[in-house]
């Protein structure tokens, strides 16, 4: 039952008239219109404001080329007005959207779309949630970055932050290279010693498909693999998801290759995954403290590894970081350091 005859059930209870006839009593019908013709007025009011260019008729009109007495879902327009105002007075980093709007279930955006036979009409789609600029965690790329396997404290390690360490020309090279990755969704395998910044140009890549609407899967090689031997042990459908996950994920991050030395199925399952992102060219991105291909065979077969990064090579490049400083180490000094100056700002206070 919806909420409307809910309401009208208990009218007609207290006052002893029946339902039916109180729904079409001419009374209830003039209120009905009455709140129907304000909800017009409302939702003209921000769709012409919207949409200056549109003829009012499309307010009208449904998906189906039919012109109705009224504005289409006017009510959800007028949510979204409400929305769209209190986002743009937003002030001092406190959220001035209504209590329902903040649950992440969802807003109504007014869109105005063309059917097949080129008659246009206004279109309400709903968000899988808000996106507001003082929880970067919501919204439709909050809902992605929870299914990545990133933490929230990795928000930080993007492209801008990615200039603060390193300053060799490796690194530059890498970072160039990890941004035209980014851009056009190619492939691209990061090596050298550790600390160079190789995973915080691999998230880096994650984040920004994710900005741009592409679903993202950070993992350690380790531990992908552990993941996929403990569901094929338990639960073949288990284990089946997992594979279809890591397989066609648009953008997936291999974290760590080679660190740790496996068995020949260990290795398999990277193998069966790296071959299907090659056929059907999607983003895999693999870092590795092995510096070249010889070495990284090394963690398991040959067989296996060698064509495995000529898949990825041949959808990108591999780059390697040899010379560079220990970029953690310098995180760690500036903190360092910025924790000094302001405890010397408190004493000189």
């Amino acid at each position: 039952m919806t909420g409307v005859q809910q309401a009208m059930n208990d009218i007609a209870e207290k006052s002893g008239r029946d339902y039916v006839a109180l729904w079409n009593s001419p009374e209830w019908k003039a209120k009905a219109e009455a709140r129907k013709i304000q909800l017009d007025v409302r939702a003209l009011d921000y769709l012409r404001k919207k949409f200056p260019e549109v003829d009012d008729t499309v307010f009208f009109t449904g998906d189906n080329g039919m012109v109705l007495e009224h504005i289409k879902d006017a009510a959800d327009v007028c949510d979204a007005a409400l929305i769209d105002v209190a986002c743009a007075n937003c002030q001092n980093g406190e959220c001035r959207l209504p209590e329902k709007y903040r649950d992440r279930k969802g807003r109504p955006v007014a869109l105005i779309r063309e059917n097949q036979a080129g008659v246009k009409y206004l279109c309400i789609r709903w968000t899988c949630g808000i996106t507001c600029r003082h929880d970067p965690l919501s919204g439709e790329f909050g809902r992605m970055f929870r299914k990545s396997g990133l933490a929230p404290e990795q928000l930080n390690q993007n492209f801008e932050s990615y200039q603060r360490f390193g300053v060799s020309i490796e690194t530059q090279t890498a970072k160039a290279h990890a941004l035209m990755a980014a851009k056009e969704s190619t492939c691209l395998i990061l090596a050298g010693k550790p600390g160079t910044g190789k995973t915080h140009l691999a998230i880096a890549i994650a984040i920004y498909a994710m900005t741009h609407g592409r679903q993202a899967i950070f993992r350690l090689v380790s531990e992908l693999i552990d993941e996929l031997r403990d569901a094929n042990r338990e639960d073949g459908d288990n284990y089946s998801a997992l594979m279809k996950q890591y397989k066609e994920v648009p953008c997936l991050i291999l974290d760590d290759m080679g660190k740790e030395r496996t068995t020949k199925a260990g290795v398999d399952y990277v193998y069966q995954i790296v071959d299907y992102r090659y056929r059907h060219n999607l983003q895999t991105i693999m870092t590795t403290n092995a510096p070249n291909e010889e070495t990284l065979s090394l963690w398991g077969d040959s067989e296996y590894i060698m064509p495995m990064v000529s898949r990825i090579k041949g959808r990108g490049a591999w780059v390697t970081i040899e010379h560079a400083d220990d970029y953690r180490q310098r995180q760690r000094e500036q903190e360092l350091t910025a924790k000094k100056k302001g405890a010397a700002k408190n004493v000189s206070k």
